[in-house]
């Protein structure tokens, strides 16, 4: 990646150095909380390799994105297999089979707040259930970060963070609790009672804004396969509130010049004027 930044005049990122990692500060989470954290970063990275390569245009470049899908796809397979081994893997709930196919007979299918409320479907399922756990990993990373954080204006707007997705797991564990599903456990008790800070303020704060901005994709994409009222309101609320939280963050991230500036257009209204 840099020396396709080099070879087209781009400057490379300064992104994170070692002085963001101090790797003589005690564990602060378990290696199974580790091990589901390396899970979940793994599907990032397949996400948005698998959407940069249908936008790029060069061979070059689709070969490299095919390249990194292949090395993703790699770790998650073992990332799971591992994490199955261990049986700490918090598997979706199961479904009976269908004795046929069936068709939308009533418009409470798409009811949610009055009248006999249907059950979730399979679609509903998997995104409810997709997104719960991703809220437990970060609320659990959350709670560490507060931990350890230096910056008291940094702890505060973590611990904002971690009311945020406490209230989102409540109300996504209780959508499956209501229908007889079970909800994946928490990993808050895989945190430490460490307060030395293993990563920088920075590096912690990235890590949280990234969290919280794929978030808000991820329940757009629940958002997109519901068909129950109730639900699309939860997915909205929930959306608005981290693209509030997403507000918060970015100006810490632009007051401690801890946001990088990527490549952009050239202003053509400034240049005329000047």
């Amino acid at each position: 990646m840099k020396a396709f930044s080099k070879k087209e005049g781009y400057p490379v990122p300064q992104g994170f150095t070692s002085h963001d990692v101090y790797l003589e500060a005690p564990k602060l989470y378990s290696d199974g909380f580790c091990l589901k954290y390396l899970h979940e970063m793994t599907i990032h990275g397949l996400s948005a390799y698998s959407v940069a390569i249908t936008i790029v245009t060069r061979k070059d470049m689709r070969l490299f994105y095919e390249d990194k899908i292949r090395d993703g796809i790699s770790l998650y397979n073992k990332t799971i297999e591992l994490l199955l081994s261990k049986g700490i893997y918090h598997r979706p709930p199961y479904l009976p089979n269908a004795t046929g196919i069936d068709f939308v007979k009533s418009n409470n299918f798409f009811s949610g707040f009055f009248g006999d409320k249907r059950t979730l479907n399979g679609s509903e399922i998997t995104n409810v259930f997709f997104n719960l756990k991703k809220s437990i990993v970060t609320k659990a990373l959350l709670i560490g970060f507060c931990q350890v954080a230096k910056s008291k204006e940094v702890r505060e707007i973590l611990k904002k963070g971690l009311d945020i997705k406490s209230k989102h797991i409540k109300l996504f564990s209780d959508i499956l609790t209501d229908d007889n599903l079970p909800a994946p456990q928490s990993w808050d008790s895989d945190v430490t009672d460490s307060t030395t800070p293993p990563f920088s303020d920075k590096l912690m704060m990235y890590l949280t804004g990234f969290l919280f901005n794929t978030a808000i994709s991820y329940y757009g994409a629940g958002l997109g396969a519901t068909m129950r009222s109730d639900l699309i309101v939860h997915y909205e609320r929930f959306i608005l509130e981290d693209l509030k939280y997403a507000k918060d963050w970015s100006d810490i991230m632009i007051k401690n010049l801890w946001m990088e500036q990527p490549p952009k257009a050239i202003d053509r209204k400034r240049l005329a004027e000047e």
